[in-house]
């Protein structure tokens, strides 16, 4: 499988086996959010169209309805666009070599962390809920001997052949590593 995705600080022959986001189910309960409180006012339009007549009539409360409006609107697509953002930039990607955990914290905070497959001493699966069970999405957690202790690939989807997998390539990675050295010290 390839991707086209820019991998940071690409080491020599490595290849992305594993390209992780949220699972979609994610993005489209908080965006739903959004879509709600953007209906609300065209609800209370709806509901009230008595006292929005005497506004539109009010050469002061229309400019100001208007503005008021459009604010929040404008605040409404911003704060949208901020969780569209969040869930398209953290990911996590598996190569041959190393795991690297990107996420977004806010708009402008971004934090990257890597670490070795061969330094990886435990993979965990999760799946909490009954919309997780039935989607198959959870948690991955990774167990790493570096300054990390802990990865964590939130809600990400089919979290059980993740695990899987990433545990088979640590332990083909742990023993390339072993056999390298073995012939790296018969060579002395």
């Amino acid at each position: 499988m390839t991707h086209r995705f820019y991998l940071p600080h690409a080491l020599l022959n490595e290849k992305i086996i594993l390209l992780l986001r949220r699972h979609w189910l994610v993005l489209f309960g908080r965006e739903l959010v959004w879509v709600i409180a953007a209906l609300l006012p065209v609800g209370l339009a709806w509901l009230l169209p008595g006292d929005l007549q005497g506004l539109a009539e009010n050469t002061v409360g229309y400019p100001l309805a208007v503005v008021g409006g459009s604010a929040y609107y404008l605040f409404l697509w911003l704060f949208a666009f901020n969780a569209f953002v969040d869930y398209y930039l953290d990911v996590w990607i598996v190569t041959n070599e190393r795991i690297l955990n990107i996420e977004q914290h806010q708009l402008f905070s971004r934090v990257a962390a890597e670490q070795r497959l061969s330094r990886i001493q435990d993979v965990t699966a999760e799946t909490h809920g009954i919309f997780a069970t039935f989607l198959h999405f959870g948690d991955v957690h990774v167990q790493t001997a570096g300054e990390q202790a802990r990865f964590v690939f939130r809600q990400i989807p089919d979290p059980t052949a993740v695990a899987r997998k990433i545990a088979s390539l640590a332990e083909f990675r742990r023993r390339f590593e072993h056999v390298k050295e073995e012939l790296h010290r018969t060579q002395r």
